[in-house]
Formats: C-alpha cells, structure tokens, sequence
C-alpha cells in the first residue's frame, strides 16, 4: 500500500511540475494628478518558477510628483525587470525632465538620461552599471555622486505604482 501511495505521489509531482507554464502578464496602471498630469505605466512579461522577466514603459505627461503644481515631470523611461531564483536585475532606458521649484522653492530644471543602466541585487546588496547623464554631464552609474543617486532614486520611484 505505501508503494502504491509513494508511486501515486511521484507521478502527480511529475505530472504538477511538467504542467507548470509561464503566465503571461498584462498590466496597465494610470493616474492624473490634481493639475491634469498624468503618469502611465503598461507592463507585459512572462511569470513562471523560479522567475520573472517583464518590461514597463512608464511615461509621464506634465505629471506633478507628490502633486506639487511647482514641478512637472515629463518623459519616458522602459525598465525590464528579471528575476531567477536568487538574482534580480533591474535595466533602466531613458529620458525625462523636471522643472520648476523643490519644496523649498529652489529652481529646479533637470534633464536626466538613463542609457542602459543597470541595478543588479544577488544578495550582497545592490550593484550599478551603465551610464546616468544628468544636465549634460555623464557618470558611470557605478560610481554616481550622492545628489545624484538622490535624484534618480526619486525619478525611479514612479515604478512603485506598477
């Protein structure tokens, strides 16, 4: 009888492991701030064990973050997110804008470019490659100066809504 059970147990873990597909992912996330501005995120991949491989394009029009009318965000940025068993890695393509004052009313008019950027996390904390220009100036993204990292840790954030 326990053989009949242990074989009758191997063959559904064979059979429930071999019927395991990749689910394909379609997802679009929208807001509008209260001036009109609009944030769009459409994200389309596969999610199968031990992984995941989706791409957003997130654009914003006009788009105020933390709906503040004094500063506008325009742009695109593509982000293709991979993940396989330990490893995550983030790749980053694009360009957006940013004008008008901070919260305490400091001009503010940067353009950000994110050219193949790299943000890998495997369990020994982050790892960056690729290249950040920010106002005409290029940085290895390995090697990104403090104002920097703050800038495009709070541009990347749009993702948090996908």
């Amino acid at each position: 009888m326990n053989i009949a059970r242990s074989l009758a147990a191997l063959v559904c873990a064979v059979l429930s492991t071999s019927a395991l597909a990749a689910l394909t992912l379609e997802k679009s996330t929208s807001l509008t701030d209260s001036f009109g501005g609009s944030l769009s995120i459409v994200t389309n991949g596969t999610v199968e064990i031990p992984g995941v491989n989706t791409t957003s394009q997130a654009t914003l029009t006009n788009f105020h973050p933390h709906d503040d009318q004094n500063l506008v965000a325009n742009g695109s940025v593509t982000r293709t997110h991979e993940r396989s068993n330990e490893v995550v890695t983030n790749t980053y393509n694009g360009n957006l804008t940013l004008a008008g004052t901070d919260k305490n009313g400091k001009a503010v008019n940067d353009s950000l470019s994110l050219q193949n950027l790299q943000v890998v996390r495997d369990g020994d904390g982050p790892t960056f490659s690729g290249t950040v220009v920010v106002n005409g100036t290029s940085y290895d993204a390995a090697q990104l100066p403090e104002a920097v990292k703050h800038l495009l840790h709070r541009v990347l954030r749009v993702f948090a809504f996908d």
